[in-house]
């Protein structure tokens, strides 16, 4: 895999591990809502902290159902509901113990907000990187001494001694007299001073020369 590949692959993995608590979360209400059946728990116990109002409760275990509980955050009316009767309307997908909604919570917009801001700093980094990433790895330039040859696939960017280097990349771009290396992190640019190159497009190759100042 080329570095430039290597590169939209890694950005594309970083918006998948972003994104996905929130597209998750939002199938799991998309599943609730369409396939869910409701069931009545039990309260348990009721609390007030900060303004804000919390339910436990315990759903019993039934034929069709596994018994959960848990305990959530509700609005107002349904906490006075709870405290009243002793008991809350839950929604829960059949079967699961996990997958289930409470009458009345209340949702925290939180946890969209964090994927809206973090969206937004990878869209500005990679921006960034458009607009001033090739400042940031400039190609380097060998001037070959000897023809290329073919090598294993890798990258490899060693000193020999003084400006002499060894530079192994696959094959980016093939000009008239010059061919561009890719080694994942930045380019190689080679100009062949009248050698061979046997390598073809993103072919690896191996190049010894003089680097340029």
């Amino acid at each position: 895999m080329s570095g430039r590949l290597r590169n939209v692959f890694l950005v594309g993995l970083v918006v998948v591990m972003i994104n996905l608590p929130f597209v998750h979360s939002r199938w799991q209400d998309h599943r609730i809502a369409s396939d869910g059946t409701d069931v009545t728990a039990t309260v348990t116990d009721t609390d007030e902290a900060g303004g804000s109002h919390f339910v436990t409760f315990r759903v019993e275990e039934s034929d069709s159902q596994p018994g959960f509980g848990g305990t959530v955050p509700v609005e107002q009316a349904s906490y006075e509901e709870a405290v009243e009767t002793g008991e809350i309307e839950v929604r829960v997908l059949p079967g699961s113990t996990s997958v289930w909604r409470v009458d009345g919570e209340s949702r925290s917009g939180v946890g969209l907000v964090i994927t809206l801001v973090a969206d937004a700093c990878l869209l500005v980094l990679l921006l960034l990187l458009m607009r001033f990433g090739s400042r940031l790895h400039s190609d380097l330039v060998l001037v070959a001494t000897e023809d290329l040859v073919r090598c294993s696939p890798g990258s490899a960017l060693d000193r020999l001694d003084g400006r002499r280097f060894v530079v192994c990349g696959e094959v980016e771009e093939i000009e008239d007299d010059a061919v561009v290396l890719d080694l994942g992190d930045r380019t190689v640019r080679v100009l062949l001073d009248g050698h061979h190159n046997p390598a073809g497009y993103q072919q690896p190759v191996r190049a010894t020369g003089t680097m340029r100042r």
